[in-house]
């Protein structure tokens, strides 16, 4: 069995109860990683950050140092990854 090492930063640390967790898997991509992880509210992580099967544009997720795209979710893991969850924040500009 495989697994990651999980760092859940800002309000994806709170969804979570958590700030760092190894986490086991077998045979999964990030999608499934991220629907292993239940959240406080009794959904999953999975259910928190993605609509319509991609990741939601206030959200990050990152493997290994790079960001991965919305449409990126099914990208498989090996094992060892370090995986990093985080909410986005987005400045507006104003005059």
């Amino acid at each position: 069995m495989a697994s990651a090492n999980i760092a859940a930063l800002g309000s994806t640390r709170k969804m979570l109860g958590f700030s760092r967790q190894t986490v086991q898997f077998e045979n999964a991509t990030v999608a499934d990683l991220l629907r292993q992880l239940p959240t406080k509210d009794g959904r999953t992580l999975y259910d928190n950050l993605v609509c319509n099967g991609q990741l939601r544009g206030d959200f990050a997720v990152v493997v290994n140092g790079l960001s991965l795209k919305a449409d990126q979710l099914n990208k498989r893991l090996q094992g060892g990854e370090e995986v990093v969850t985080m909410a986005i924040l987005r400045h507006l500009h104003g005059g």
